[in-house]
């Protein structure tokens, strides 16, 4: 069985997936960012993967969908209890940049 919480396990689903975005292959990297969030209900980057989706659909200027999902992203954090002081960590970190990027949209004349 693989160790989820273990800090040394990374699936090859989400460096492929980070890749993807870092080359611009948006559409492409959401979907593993989402299918990985899907498959994974325990894996401690799962908070991570459906960030990520917001900030694909932000970098397609999908706007409306971005502010959607960074609010889904937000609403899943909210509703995480067990979790490690580096975790917490992580996920504010991760919520202070969904709000900025929905203030940037926000601001946005499109």
């Amino acid at each position: 069985m693989v160790d989820y919480k273990s800090q040394n396990y990374i699936s090859q689903e989400l460096i492929l997936a980070q890749e993807l975005q870092k080359s611009r292959e948006y559409k492409r990297s959401r979907e593993l960012y989402m299918h990985f969030f899907i498959e994974h209900p325990k894996h401690y980057l799962r908070f991570k993967a459906l960030f990520e989706v917001a900030d694909n659909l932000y970098y397609e200027k999908k706007y409306d969908e971005a502010v959607k999902s960074y609010n889904k992203f937000l609403n899943y954090c909210d509703e995480q209890y067990k979790l490690t002081s580096q975790e917490i960590s992580w996920v504010n970190a991760y919520k202070n940049l969904s709000y900025s990027r929905i203030k940037a949209i926000s601001k946005k004349n499109y």
